[in-house]
C-alpha cells in the first residue's frame, strides 16, 4: 500500500544538532606527494584535483599562470587538443582547470572502470604538453575579449580600485590584468614557467568518490616517478599598502548604474575570530534576509541585490558589501550601510534573529558538504593554509555557542566605520 502524501500538512521542521564530516585518508606516492583520498558515495565516480604550485604568485607576471594552466590541456606530445576533447567525451569523463593566487588545480572527473585510460591521457597532459602557439593565441584572444567586455562594468572598475587601494598594484593580491599584458605573454614564458612550476615537489592531490582499490597504484604507476627535480618557486609574502584612501571614486560618463564597494582589511581563515565574523556577516548581508536586504532592497528599493562577503586569501582577507545601484541613490545607499554597521555595534541582535541564522548556517553547511565531491571541494580550501578538518568542526561549535553578546562585541571591534573604505565607480 502506498503512503498517502498530506499536502496541507508541512513537514516537521528540526534543527542540527550535529556535524560529520566524511573520513580523509592520507597517503604519499614514491615521489612523495601527498594524496588526500576522501572515499564515499554510491555512484563508480571519482574526481581527482592536482594542485600544483603553479599559482599567480608564482609566476610573477600577469596571465602566464592561468593561460599555462588553460594551454596545458589543448594539446599534448601524444594527442592534439582535438584528441584529447574526442578520447575525455568518449569515456564520459570531465577535464577542467583553475588558477588562483597560490596553486593551479587540474581537475579529472571519470567512471571508475575508465580511470586506467584517462589518467594516462592526463600525464601526458601533464607532462608533456606542447603548448602549440595556435592553441595560445586562441586563448590569449578570447580571455583578451572577456577582460574588454568585464573592463567596462562599473563593479569590475570598482573592485579593482578597491583590491588596488587595500593591497597596493604592485602587491599580488591587487595587481589586476592590463591591456598591455596580453602582448607581454610569450610561448617561452610558458614554456619555462610549466618546467619550473608542474612538479611533484609542493604538489598534492585530492581524491573523492569511489576511485576503487588501486587508485595508489594507478597513480603510482602515472605520477609516482621524479619526472622533475625542481624545486617550488617562491610563494612569497609581500608588505601589504599601509596607506588607505577612505574615499574613492572612479568615473564612468555613459552609466545608469552606479558600483558601490564598502569594506575594510581583515584576516584570514587562522585568526581566532574568523569563525564569529562569518555569522556575523552573514546577519550583515550574508543571506536574502540579512540585514542590508531587509533595508535597501526589501523598505527602501534602492537596489535589486546587496550583500557582504569575507574574502580570504593564504596570508590576509577582507570583508566587503557590494550592490549596484542608480547614480541618483548611492549617497543614501552608502548611508545606510552604515546605518547597519552601526546598528550592529550598539544594538544586540535578537535570540529569534540568531536561532535564525544559526539554522541557516547550520543548513547550509550540511548542503555544502553533502557527498564526496563537494567535501573535497570545502577541504581543497584548507590545503593551502595547513588546516586539518578541526577547522569545520569548530566552525560548527561556534555558530551553536556564540551569543548576541560575543556578536556584538566583534562588531565593535571590527565594524567600525573609520576603519571601511568607500569605492564608487560610476557617473
Amino acid at each position: 500500500m502506498q503512503n498517502q502524501l498530506y499536502r496541507n500538512t508541512a513537514p516537521e521542521f528540526k534543527t542540527v544538532s550535529s556535524f560529520n564530516l566524511l573520513p580523509i585518508q592520507k597517503f604519499e606516492l614514491d615521489n612523495g606527494i601527498k594524496v588526500h583520498l576522501l572515499e564515499a558515495g554510491s555512484q563508480e565516480v571519482a574526481k581527482i584535483d592536482f594542485l600544483f604550485p603553479a599559482g599567480s604568485i608564482q609566476a610573477a607576471k600577469p596571465l602566464l599562470a592561468s593561460i599555462t594552466s588553460k594551454a596545458m590541456i589543448e594539446g599534448s606530445e601524444k594527442y592534439s587538443a582535438a584528441e584529447i576533447a574526442e578520447k575525455i567525451d568518449f569515456y564520459g569523463a570531465y577535464l577542467g582547470q583553475q588558477t588562483v593566487f597560490h596553486q593551479s588545480v587540474i581537475t579529472l572527473v571519470s567512471l571508475r572502470h575508465f580511470l586506467p585510460e584517462t589518467l594516462e591521457i592526463l600525464e601526458d597532459i601533464i607532462k608533456h604538453p606542447t603548448f602549440e602557439q595556435k592553441e595560445i593565441d586562441t586563448i590569449l584572444g578570447r580571455r583578451k575579449q572577456k577582460f574588454l567586455i568585464e573592463s567596462d562594468k562599473v563593479k569590475t572598475l570598482a573592485t579593482r580600485a578597491f583590491t588596488q587601494n587595500l593591497y597596493g598594484k604592485e602587491h599580488p593580491y591587487g595587481n589586476y590584468v592590463e591591456l598591455s599584458d596580453f602582448e607581454k605573454i610569450t610561448r617561452n614564458d610558458i614554456v619555462d614557467f610549466h618546467k619550473k612550476a608542474y612538479i611533484p615537489a609542493g604538489t598534492q592531490i585530492i581524491i573523492s568518490g569511489q576511485p576503487g582499490n588501486n587508485i595508489k597504484d594507478l597513480l603510482n604507476k602515472h605520477f609516482g616517478q621524479l619526472w622533475n627535480s625542481n624545486t617550488p618557486l617562491s610563494d612569497w609574502k609581500p608588505e601589504i599598502n599601509k596607506e588607505l584612501n577612505s574615499e574613492i571614486f572612479v568615473p564612468k560618463t555613459d552609466t545608469l548604474q552606479s558600483a558601490l564597494k564598502i569594506g575594510r582589511p581583515l584576516f584570514n581563515k587562522l585568526h581566532p575570530d574568523f569563525h564569529g565574523m562569518q555569522i556575523l556577516n552573514t546577519i550583515l548581508g550574508g543571506y536574502f534576509g540579512s540585514r542590508l536586504m531587509t533595508n535597501i532592497r526589501e523598505e527602501k528599493g534602492l537596489t535589486y541585490g546587496i550583500s557582504s562577503f569575507i574574502m580570504t586569501y593564504k596570508h590576509t582577507g577582507f570583508i566587503l558589501v557590494s550592490t549596484d545601484v542608480k547614480a541618483e541613490n548611492r549617497e543614501l545607499a552608502v548611508k545606510e550601510v552604515f546605518n547597519e554597521l552601526k546598528r550592529l555595534r550598539e544594538e544586540p541582535i535578537s535570540e529569534d534573529e540568531l536561532t535564525l541564522v544559526r539554522n541557516f548556517l547550520s543548513g547550509d553547511m550540511i548542503r555544502n558538504f553533502d557527498g564526496p565531491f563537494a567535501t573535497s571541494d570545502n577541504y581543497r580550501g584548507l590545503i593551502d593554509l595547513d588546516i586539518s578538518t578541526e577547522y569545520f568542526h569548530d566552525f560548527f561549535k561556534v555558530l551553536m555557542n556564540i551569543t548576541a553578546k560575543d556578536l556584538q562585541d566583534l562588531a565593535q571591534k571590527y565594524l567600525k566605520e573609520e576603519d571601511f573604505i568607500t569605492v564608487i565607480a560610476g557617473k
